[in-house]
């Protein structure tokens, strides 16, 4: 095959993913229900089976749709990840040279925002509930291996702001990659827990009285700290890893 059908079979491909992923979305992203069958998605699209296939994999990388072999098989509708997004961003990053500090910095930023946003609605109980979820999770896992951490996850996720809430999420991942290698918050691993544990419940008793200053100015110290302690840790401020 020539270069140049290779890629005209590349772009059909992707117009025939994009296709289906709009599908998808106009009828309501209905995880686990079956799409239809390799035979009547190649009619139904007017593409060969390779350009499907090929259309499939992009669908599979994306996480939106996979392919069910065997009797009944077809291509169900999956529920699409923040990972690929995150390691996208962090390759991209990477490629880029970015530096730790900047990382951090960014990091500091939206979730920063992402409090600014939560604070603009009134004093949730669900807000605090979850918050608390997490905090007590913390408390039980203290002194482990398994910090559990998921307290600035869920002040992110609780600002009501999806797109806030997955980039932030997305920079703590790629923090906790550079830090450790796995994509969970590293605070647990910078800083001591005890101190870190009841940081956070300082920043939830201010939020469930409805003390908004005072809870980001805490949220503030205690992102400095985290900041600081990171590039203390590595001695560099090149995002290698």
């Amino acid at each position: 095959m020539s270069r140049a059908s290779q890629g005209g079979s590349q772009k059909r491909a992707e117009h025939v993913a994009r296709a289906i992923e709009d599908r998808i979305v106009e009828l309501g992203w209905p995880v686990g229900q079956l799409i239809g069958s390799e035979q009547s998605l190649m009619e139904e699209h007017g593409a060969s089976r390779g350009v499907l296939r090929e259309a499939v994999r992009l669908l599979e990388h994306h996480g939106t749709a996979r392919m069910r072999r065997g009797p009944g098989g077809g291509l169900v509708v999956d529920a699409p990840s923040a990972h690929a997004v995150r390691r996208s961003a962090s390759l991209l990053l990477q490629y880029q040279r970015l530096d730790l500090a900047s990382l951090v910095a960014a990091r500091t930023a939206l979730e920063l925002t992402c409090f600014d946003s939560l604070a603009e609605r009134a004093v949730d109980p669900a807000v605090s509930g979850q918050l608390m979820a997490a905090i007590q999770f913390e408390s039980s896992t203290i002194g482990t291996q398994d910090s559990g951490h998921g307290f600035h996850v869920t002040l992110a996720q609780r600002a009501d702001n999806a797109p806030l809430a997955l980039f932030a999420q997305t920079l703590i991942e790629m923090h906790g990659e550079e830090i450790d290698g796995t994509p969970q918050d590293p605070e647990f691993i910078l800083l001591d827990q005890g101190v870190c544990h009841r940081e956070h419940e300082a920043i939830h008793d201010a939020l469930a009285i409805g003390d908004w200053a005072r809870a980001r100015t805490r949220l503030e110290r205690h992102l400095g700290r985290l900041a600081d302690a990171t590039l203390a840790s590595e001695g560099r401020d090149e995002l290698m890893a």
